[in-house]
């Protein structure tokens, strides 16, 4: 009954959608932004059972870093207060939802993915890498945080030019051109015998009509500059507009219901980890309380909200520039 249900997503998708995917890269700064931005797109693909990376920005760790089991590491926030790693709950929990819609995964089962890591030069010598089917992920583990000069960490890669950010566990180390080169390389290396790759990325530009955080804008900005050299004279790419929700349909039914059922899973993932706690205790999905979830007094539950209205607005919805774009030969 899942196949088929399955199926009939990517069905669904195949009249969405004229143009057949070979295989699709996402390249998002958060752990939840594709599923919500770009789900549409992403769980047709996946579905669809064409070859698909991920590339994950920032670890989401909400400016908490990699944490230890110290006092002064728990009141931080870093560990929840489950004694889990707050950045790792996340991951976990995009890793879940994703199982949902790739074929033959077992959703729900205990880390079925294989995990390696990948070199990509001298700065960044293992790169956090998983595999379950027919997707691949990469975590890269940039902080999610503000930095002192009153921008985001990823905004400080190009201002000033120069500046090195470590990734959150201390592992890796980059700059604006490694973190291009390293996207130019995850590209490459994972599609060099497809004809048609697709490029899936946030706005690189920010304004009033279409709200963004900068980090969004700032991960569309690196990837837009990593397509414009060669190997990639050119891709297919979806430029993905952010926040902005309310001018556009649903796409189809069963969209809509299998994308809220991706995200209700990490989200009771996030809950059975301890990431967030409902006002309510009870059945996570059903119970009628959950879509009021908030920050517990005297805890350091975080990541609230995620099922508010605002979240689920997204469901069923692409909010992307334009259609994706026309494409010349392209060699990988």
């Amino acid at each position: 009954m899942r196949n088929l249900k399955k199926l009939a997503i990517a069905a669904g998708f195949a009249a969405l959608f004229s143009l057949p995917a070979s295989s699709a890269v996402f390249v998002v700064a958060h752990p939840d932004d594709h599923i919500l931005l770009m789900g549409p797109n992403l769980i047709g693909d996946v579905v669809g059972g064409y070859p698909t990376v991920i590339v994950m920005v920032t670890a989401g760790d909400a400016g908490n870093g990699h944490g230890d089991k110290t006092t002064a590491g728990f009141n931080s926030g870093q560990y929840n207060a489950f004694g889990n790693q707050y950045y790792r709950v996340r991951l976990q929990a995009h890793m879940s939802a994703l199982e949902r819609w790739i074929p033959g995964a077992s959703s729900g089962s205990e880390r079925p993915w294989t995990e390696t890591t990948e070199n990509f030069g001298t700065l960044n010598p293992r790169v956090e890498k998983w595999a379950l089917g027919n997707v691949v992920l990469y975590h890269l583990n940039l902080p999610d945080a503000g930095a002192a000069n009153g921008l985001t960490v990823l905004q400080t890669l190009t201002n000033p030019v120069g500046t090195v950010v470590s990734d959150i566990t201390g592992t890796n180390r980059y700059t604006f051109d490694s973190l291009k080169s390293t996207i130019q390389q995850i590209i490459s290396r994972n599609n060099r015998s497809t004809p048609t790759v697709v490029i899936n990325r946030p706005r690189s530009t920010f304004n009033s009509e279409h709200a963004d955080h900068p980090d969004h804008t700032q991960v569309g900005y690196i990837v837009e500059e990593a397509i414009k050299v060669e190997p990639y004279r050119c891709v297919w790419q979806a430029a993905y507009r952010g926040y902005q929700i309310g001018a556009y349909p649903v796409n189809a039914q069963n969209m809509l219901n299998s994308q809220r059922a991706g995200y209700e899973l990490l989200h009771t993932i996030l809950a059975q980890r301890g990431n967030v706690v409902p006002y309510t205790p009870g059945d996570v999905v059903s119970n009628p309380t959950w879509m009021q979830t908030s920050i517990v007094p005297g805890t350091t539950n975080r990541q609230y909200g995620a099922m508010d209205g605002f979240h689920s607005g997204f469901y069923g919805r692409n909010y992307y520039d334009g259609s994706r774009l026309a494409q010349r030969d392209c060699a990988f």
